[in-house]
């Protein structure tokens, strides 16, 4: 896949985060070098980011969903700091088969990222939840859109307090035009096709209202599959519209974010905790915690 591929792909994640990827892509169309050495400076840590195996501590398994969010690691996840959403699958599937763990805590901290490989990721955690194992989602950050599209599928979710960012419901893509950049280096790409929307969105043409209508198709495509997901998952979020003034939106979904306490009041997620908490209640009585009513009498969390 070209790089160009990745940055146009659909994307669920904070659309600044998908300025700073965007930012790195025009770097390398310039033919400029990126440099990683002053990348590193920039980020004051190593691009050493390979996902850490999970943590164990009396039966609770700890996987870290930590960065940007993409199927596969990339200079992006590099730079970014991001996460293989196949190589969290990988661990997750290994917990799930590890006699020693009886629950499991996405430990997420994630603007969000690619939506290729997110589904997979996020009904395969779905799947799990009726197979004996405790699944928590538990952030102490950010859990925002693909993170949230993920997170949302444990049997329940907690942060850390009222600094927490969580939502971001939505989908992104970028259409970049480099006909005039090619212009300008004195180059001209003419593209032959077959198929009428085979290359109805070129980036070596001025974006056509054919070209927007399509993407905007696949958008809502995508859209639609994130929301239906959440809400299997969490069936006290309606995705049913709310008509507010003259407009008719989905309040948990319509991209905004959400801080701490009003994550919890919109039902994105059930309440504070911290990490080491969350671990010691599941530790002390974990077949306790798989029933809604139960986890609630089992924590200290505050709804």
């Amino acid at each position: 896949m070209k790089i160009l591929d990745i940055v146009t792909s659909p994307w669920a994640i904070m659309p600044e985060k998908l300025v700073e990827l965007q930012e790195i892509y025009i770097t390398h169309l310039r033919g400029e070098k990126i440099d990683l050495a002053s990348v590193e400076a920039r980020l004051g840590r190593p691009l050493n980011n390979e996902p850490r195996p999970y943590e164990v501590t009396d039966g609770v398994a700890v996987l870290a969903v930590d960065g940007v969010i993409s199927k596969r690691m990339n200079i992006f996840q590099k730079i970014s700091g991001g996460v293989s959403s196949e190589l969290v699958r990988r661990d997750f599937a290994a917990a799930m088969a590890d006699p020693e763990v009886h629950s499991i805590v996405l430990y997420i901290d994630s603007p969000g990222g690619a939506v290729d490989g997110t589904q997979e990721l996020a009904r395969e955690i779905h799947a799990a939840r009726g197979q004996g194992k405790n699944l928590v989602a538990f952030s102490d950050g950010l859990m925002a859109s693909a993170a949230y599209w993920i997170g949302a599928q444990a049997h329940r979710a907690y942060i850390s307090g009222d600094t927490v960012t969580v939502g971001s419901i939505g989908v992104v893509a970028r259409h970049i035009d480099v006909s005039r950049y090619e212009e300008k280096i004195g180059v001209k790409t003419t593209e032959i096709t077959a198929g009428r929307y085979k290359r109805a969105a070129s980036e070596y043409e001025p974006l056509t209202e054919t070209g927007r209508r399509t993407i905007q198709e696949m958008l809502d495509h995508i859209y639609n599959a994130f929301l239906a997901d959440v809400a299997r998952a969490r069936p006290q979020l309606s995705i049913e519209p709310v008509k507010t003034g003259k407009e008719e939106t989905i309040p948990w979904a319509d991209g905004r974010l959400f801080l701490g306490r009003q994550a919890i009041e919109a039902g994105l997620v059930d309440g504070v905790s911290t990490l080491a908490a969350v671990i010691s209640d599941l530790s002390t009585e974990p077949s306790r915690w798989l029933a809604r009513d139960a986890w609630i009498r089992a924590t200290n969390c505050r709804r």
